[in-house]
């Protein structure tokens, strides 16, 4: 198994180094790499006194919208010509609400959907559908890349974050081919708990078998949370670990329950400097 599709989303203000994430993860598995740039239609105008002059303006930027996008797509497209790679750019205007929808019609015909963050701070709408449509409509996995991430080469050191669920199940499966190529893998359990119901009797060692199997050597670490957040307990463990890239299971409930209580994913989501690859 390996990826040989590589969907790489972003949305208009990329920069040629974001492009250059995507490109070294098509380039260690030898993939082609579709490029979805995506550009919002501007929200409608309220129709009130004035209507017209409202709908002009809103034409305008519409407009200049698709004209900044077409020129994206051909800068992407004599970026990716130099590097030698198979590859096809397809950018696209989408109102919000439908993002979600357009990214999973792409990403269904991929083996792994690249989310490319372009800023910092929170997510804008596009990085949170891009990844919600990927995930729950989709069936592929996730490489969310943050942009403080400035490495090239993804997935040197991987870090599994393992809880002993469905999730984490499908995220090391989905993850193979990045544990294959990698240098060194952690195993990360937070406050394992002893028992046949959750880590068994020896916490980590069922699944590291199943990788040894794999030919994969793994290091298993529990790690204390000591009244930390989960999200806190891993960040902070990667860091001390230099790992580049973190497996872990998406969502553990429903995406309207995340949405209201937060959670792990969307916690990690929004704090990590490092690589997530997202399974649900």
């Amino acid at each position: 198994m390996s990826y040989k599709t590589i969907l790489a989303i972003t949305e208009r203000d990329v920069s040629a180094d974001t492009i250059g994430k995507a490109l070294g993860v098509a380039r260690v598995f030898d993939a082609h790499l579709t490029l979805l740039p995506i550009g919002e239609v501007p929200h409608l105008p309220f129709y009130g006194s004035g209507g017209h002059g409202y709908i002009d303006i809103w034409a305008k930027e519409f407009d200049q919208r698709k004209t900044e996008l077409t020129t994206l797509a051909s800068r992407l497209e004599d970026q990716l010509t130099r590097e030698g790679i198979s590859f096809d750019v397809r950018p696209v205007l989408s109102s919000e609400a439908r993002e979600d929808n357009l990214v999973a019609r792409h990403a269904i015909y991929c083996d792994l959907a690249v989310v490319l963050r372009s800023a910092e701070n929170g997510l804008n709408s596009i990085e949170k559908n891009a990844i919600d449509g990927a995930l729950f409509d989709s069936g592929r996995p996730v490489l969310y890349v943050p942009n403080s991430f400035n490495s090239d080469r993804i997935g040197t050191k991987v870090a599994i974050a393992w809880n002993s669920r469905r999730e984490a199940a499908r995220a090391v499966s989905d993850a193979l081919p990045f544990l294959k190529a990698a240098e060194e893998i952690t195993l990360l359990l937070v406050d394992p708990v002893v028992g046949d119901n959750d880590h068994g009797e020896d916490p980590g060692s069922d699944i590291a078998t199943v990788l040894a199997r794999h030919g994969l050597g793994v290091n298993v670490q529990s790690v204390v949370s000591a009244d930390r957040a989960v999200s806190e307990a891993l960040l902070d463990s990667l860091l001390e670990l230099g790992s580049d890239l973190l497996v872990m299971g998406a969502y553990g409930h429903s995406r309207l329950r995340q949405n209201i209580l937060g959670g792990t994913t969307r916690e990690m989501l929004e704090q990590t400097s490092v690589p997530l690859f997202l399974s649900h």
